[in-house]
């Protein structure tokens, strides 16, 4: 078993080339299936190919009552476009999450070809912290991973809100493999594609993204043992401008980790972003609006560019896995530390940064303008570097800013579960009250550990903490 993959760094016309080899394939009497992560890409690419007079579908879920009903009606939708498509050769276009939970039912004799743009999540991972170890257990059944039951269990009180819908929509999915590990109360999951039954359901799957094998999507298909081909579409490998790159960076011997931001007050967040905006003297575009400062943006970027004027860019946000999904990627896709690393945040971080006007920089058209980047840790800087043509002027140099956590010690995950039977308690209460307060609250562990650090906090000060309604208000807040 093969892939297809195209090599070509962010904006160097990977979409726009795939509009126009799609265009000739359906023109050749093909229907297509063409994926990508969000709805106003799809829309962007579909207005792509109606300009070539391509015919096309664009699959969305449409507005139910809740986010099961939603999942199902556009699995429906989605099979029900493939089971017609001979009608007439087009193009079916819909997000790659629909097109997983949908692919075990597209019927067998039906192979289509697919083009993944960007976006393939393969295999992620996270926790659902539970008041109690039993409900943590509960939670096992209900999700069918588990027939083990916990005293008194009756299927009522196990619910799962919407932050926790990934795990119950893998669930669902027969393509989907969960691995699970229970630490008291916190239910450690671990989800990967069955790659191999995934690809088996088209005539040929070809993978749109930029350095594809410093991503998560490269290590997978290695793991399962699938080829991937690369396709020479004759796009750029490196970026390049005429314009000086200046790439800050804010630590020197510490890598910018998710306890990095935790441990640092807003005041210095935002003398970061400060100094960083002081060095160009000019607005930024700011990932999460670190420090309240500059444009905020989300963190993917596209071959659609909505910031080609912007010349500053700052990005501190993290995404790196937490410790029990960082080891499942050792051992699952045999990748090392590094290799989690590049793929986890230094290849987001570049994603992100390719939003300015870098990207637009072209061999027939180079840039002029200098541009600005800052980035939370050295290696970030110097693989963004590595992505710029070995001509291009640089500049890498550290923010003239300095953090106690600065050091070679490295931080460690500190989202720890209860150690205690009366903090266990606690969050049984505190669950309880937020939820009467909010049901729909979406950041309800964190509001959890939040509180849970705040007595630990109190007690270490041996001082006397209350929380009361009003403060449960406050943090109930989304």
């Amino acid at each position: 078993m093969k892939v297809n993959y195209v090599d070509g760094v962010c904006g160097s016309g990977k979409t726009h080339t795939a509009i126009k080899k799609i265009s000739v394939r359906v023109a050749a009497g093909e229907t297509v299936l063409y994926v990508t992560e969000t709805k106003k890409l799809l829309e962007q690419t579909k207005a792509g190919l109606e300009k070539l007079n391509v015919p096309c579908g664009l699959v969305v879920a449409p507005k139910q009552s809740s986010w099961r009903k939603q999942y199902k009606s556009v699995v429906e939708e989605i099979i029900k476009a493939i089971s017609t498509q001979a009608q007439i050769p087009h193009v079916i276009l819909c997000t790659t999450k629909s097109l997983i939970r949908a692919a075990h039912e597209i019927p067998d004799d039906i192979k289509l070809p697919l083009y993944i743009d960007e976006g393939f999540i393969v295999a992620e991972g996270n926790e659902i912290i539970s008041a109690t170890a039993s409900e943590a257990q509960g939670l096992m059944v209900k999700l069918g991973l588990s027939d083990k039951k916990p005293e008194g269990f009756d299927g009522k009180g196990y619910k799962f809100p919407t932050e926790h819908r990934d795990i119950v929509l893998h669930a669902l999915n027969p393509l989907m493999v969960i691995e699970t590990q229970l630490q008291k109360s916190k239910l450690q999951w671990n989800a990967y594609l069955d790659l191999p039954k995934f690809c088996s359901k088209f005539s040929e799957v070809t993978l749109l993204g930029a350095c594809h094998e410093d991503t998560l999507q490269y290590y997978a298909f290695k793991a399962a043992g699938i080829k991937q081909v690369p396709q020479d579409w004759s796009l750029a490998k490196e970026h390049m401008t005429q314009g000086t790159v200046n790439i800050s960076y804010v630590l020197e011997n510490a890598e910018w980790r998710t306890t990095r931001k935790n441990k640092l007050k807003d005041s210095e967040l935002e003398d970061i972003a400060l100094t960083f905006e002081r060095e160009p003297w000019d607005d930024f575009i700011n990932v999460n609006q670190i420090g309240g400062e500059g444009v905020a943006i989300n963190v993917k970027s596209h071959g659609f560019n909505d910031f080609s004027k912007h010349h500053h860019f700052m990005d501190l946000h993290t995404q790196m896995p937490i410790p029990s999904t960082e080891k499942f990627f050792r051992e699952r896709l045999g990748m090392s530390k590094p290799d989690i690393r590049k793929a986890s945040y230094h290849y987001d971080r570049y994603q992100g940064a390719l939003r300015t006007s870098l990207r637009n920089s072209r061999y027939d058209d180079l840039g002029t303008e200098d541009l600005y980047y800052c980035f939370g840790d050295k290696g970030t800087a110097l693989y963004f570097a590595s992505k710029l043509a070995p001509w291009v002027k640089k500049n890498i140099y550290k923010l003239p800013i300095d953090l106690s956590i600065d050091t070679k010690g490295k931080a460690t995950y500190s989202n720890k579960i209860s150690e205690s039977k009366t903090e266990q308690n606690s969050r049984g209460r505190d669950k309880k009250r937020l939820i009467e307060i909010n049901p729909n609250m979406s950041r309800l562990d964190e509001a959890l550990i939040y509180l849970r650090d705040l007595r630990r906090t109190a007690k270490d000060n041996k001082e006397d903490l209350r929380v009361g309604k009003e403060l449960l208000k406050q943090i109930a807040k989304d």
